[in-house]
């Protein structure tokens, strides 16, 4: 499902954080967070919102490489609204729809779950004025760490600022914990199972749309020769949408490559004339990556997309990694100690990667398996699986409701490939 990670094309105007952003760091820090991204300010704000006093905070520096913010992706996730999540969300929906060859499936939470989207700019918005008010927060944007070398006596980074400039700077400075939001080098994407890729737009009608209050997350799932694909719409007002066309291909694919099929999906829902396009958003999510990078040093944290944030078989990452900051930044208040992201459980990696395996050998099962778990899992039991929580008796109706034989064949696939991993490190 594609409202995860994206990288803007068409955005709003340049957003600059007014915060705490000097012109030279200073030369020693208790924790350094590589990224201001999603995964980066959330674990910054988490540290500022947990602490007992802005004293009790970390210096803290946070290196960012843009010189400025954009509205430039938007994030979504099933939940209830509460805490943090009430102040980021600016659209909720009570009901979502799957579909395929014209038949629907509209599911609604009986436990008060909505469908949530974030805009990223108010993402931003709320993590300045958090970290405003919090003098040791520093956020040092056109900046990036060039390298970084752990030593007995703490963990020395080497900052270049001003890259956007011609005369950059760069600085050493100490740290005595790094958070790492980057990808790790050791990381190839182009080993995932699947790669998720999407294109859309966000989109401002010229008059008011006739769509229910529903969020279409997997809207006419299909295949074709490249594979398996479906819309995803969300009407954010009377007179606007969020609009991508997304595909699971088994290998990378640029997702300038859909903007012809995803332009011509705006003027199926909106009409050929009626609409004016807002912003772009595209992205590719790895889904099903089988080895992330462990940290080797427990004062260098590596964490975010690269280390598993997304979860593998529907690409969500936003919720998972809220939940990750806040332990993070338990542990580094409480404990004097960043908490790595946390793997899945070992059977539901299991059930990921057999589901994962059968798309990608079969992709015209993909909408019988996605339509089966519609039709046959009621919409608390599959939502607690979408997020990460679901019981035994969950997982048993999920194995259930989906076709036996072509995930058998998937299983034993796992199976002999896990087989073979163990033989390869025999021999090595």
């Amino acid at each position: 499902m594609s409202p995860m990670i994206r990288l803007c094309i068409l955005t709003s105007p340049a957003y600059p954080m007014r915060t705490n952003r000097p012109d030279k760091c200073l030369d020693d820090y208790d924790l350094v967070i590589i990224g201001g991204g999603c995964s980066g300010l959330s674990l910054a704000t988490a540290i500022c919102e947990l602490a007992k006093t802005p004293e009790h905070v970390p210096q803290t520096l946070i290196i960012e490489p843009r010189s400025y913010y954009t509205d430039d992706r938007s994030w979504c996730f099933w939940g209830r609204k509460s805490g943090m999540d009430s102040k980021l969300i600016v659209k909720s929906w009570p009901a979502w729809e799957f579909s395929s060859n014209s038949v629907r499936h509209r599911h609604r939470s009986e436990t008060d779950w909505g469908y949530h989207y974030v805009p990223s700019i108010r993402f931003y918005d709320h993590a300045e004025k958090i970290l405003a008010l919090h003098p040791k927060m520093t956020l040092l944007t056109d900046s990036c760490a060039i390298s970084i070398s752990p030593a007995a006596s703490g963990i020395e980074v080497e900052v270049k600022n001003g890259i956007s400039r011609t005369n950059t700077k760069i600085q050493k400075i100490a740290a005595r914990q790094v958070v790492d939001t980057r990808i790790p080098d050791e990381v190839d994407f182009s080993r995932a199972a699947l790669k998720q890729v999407f294109l859309g737009f966000e989109v401002k009608t010229h008059k008011a749309h006739q769509f229910d209050d529903v969020a279409l997350v997997m809207k006419d799932m299909r295949v074709d020769r490249m594979g398996f694909l479906f819309d995803y719409v969300l009407p954010l007002g009377r007179d606007s949408f969020l609009i991508e066309l997304t595909r699971f291909a088994p290998e990378y694919m640029p997702p300038e490559s859909l903007r012809d099929g995803a332009l011509e999906l705006v003027r199926r829902v909106c009409g050929d004339n009626n609409y004016k396009i807002i912003r772009q958003e595209s992205g590719v999510i790895p889904m099903g990556m089988r080895d992330f990078v462990k940290s080797a040093d427990p004062r260098w944290i590596q964490t975010g997309i690269g280390v598993g944030s997304a979860r593998p078989s529907t690409g969500y990452a936003f919720k998972r990694i809220q939940q990750w900051a806040d332990q993070c930044a338990k542990g580094i208040l409480f404990e004097g100690q960043a908490r790595p992201f946390p793997p899945d459980s070992a059977l539901l990696t299991w059930m990921d990667n057999i589901f994962l395996r059968a798309i990608r050998e079969n992709p015209s099962l993909a909408p019988t398996l996605f339509m089966s778990l519609a039709r046959g899992v009621h919409p608390d039991c599959l939502l607690r699986f979408l997020t990460d929580i679901p019981s035994k008796r969950d997982l048993s109706v999920i194995m259930r409701s989906l076709p036996k034989l072509p995930l058998i064949q998937s299983a034993l696939g796992e199976i002999s490939a896990g087989i073979q991993s163990m033989r390869g490190m025999q021999a090595w």
